[in-house]
């Protein structure tokens, strides 16, 4: 079976959040990966895209976003993003396929704009994946223009996912949603029912 990041699109491995809805993933799911970084004992999350493009363009658009990465020195930002998980070896990885890259580039907008943006992109990849990427060279150009361009195919809902647990789907469904925003989706969805009832028996009348 292919790495997680390549069956799902995702090359930067994300896990599920308003980056990765912004780019059009809708849904995400726990790794059996035994990092128990996802939560409640469950390994790493997953965001799933349906295409190279949408998966490059949030990765991209993380990096070059969130005050976790933001402007950081490579190796601070590395280290938050793979959560301390074989770091050595990743920066390793990252500078034997970056010319120049060193533990000191910064992480901005100059760098995110350039070929070297590029290639980080794709070394990231090749890390998380175990192997490169099968994404066509256009599609890495692609993300980076669209990113550029502050244009996202957002559709404004959010992502739902599934817990796998040891290979196999089980019955707990996240929906990202909090119970606040539930309880007030419900009372809304209530009301206007009523409302359509009331008005039905008003025109019957």
């Amino acid at each position: 079976m292919e790495p997680a990041s390549i069956r799902f699109k995702n090359p930067g491995a994300m896990w599920p959040g308003p980056t990765a809805t912004k780019w059009g993933s809708k849904k995400w799911i726990y790794l059996n990966d035994g990092t128990g970084q996802g939560g409640d004992g469950h390994g790493n999350k997953i965001a799933i895209f349906d295409n190279w493009v949408d998966g490059i363009c949030a990765q991209l658009d993380l990096w070059r976003s969130s005050p976790k990465y933001k402007n950081k020195r490579f190796a601070d930002a590395i280290a938050v993003w793979s959560g301390g998980n074989h770091l050595a070896s990743y920066i390793a990885y990252v500078k034997a396929r970056v010319p120049g890259m060193d533990e000191n580039t910064i992480m901005n907008d100059a760098f995110w704009r350039s070929p070297n943006g590029i290639k980080f992109l794709k070394a990231q990849s090749g890390h998380e994946a175990g192997k490169a990427i099968p994404a066509p060279d256009a599609d890495w150009i692609e993300a980076q223009r669209r990113v550029f361009s502050g244009k996202s195919v957002s559709t404004g809902t959010k992502a739902s996912g599934v817990v796998i647990v040891a290979g196999t789907v089980a019955a707990t469904v996240h929906q990202g949603w909090s119970w606040a925003e539930i309880g007030v989706s419900a009372f809304i969805a209530a009301g206007l029912i009523t409302a359509i009832v009331l008005l039905i028996k008003k025109v019957r009348a």
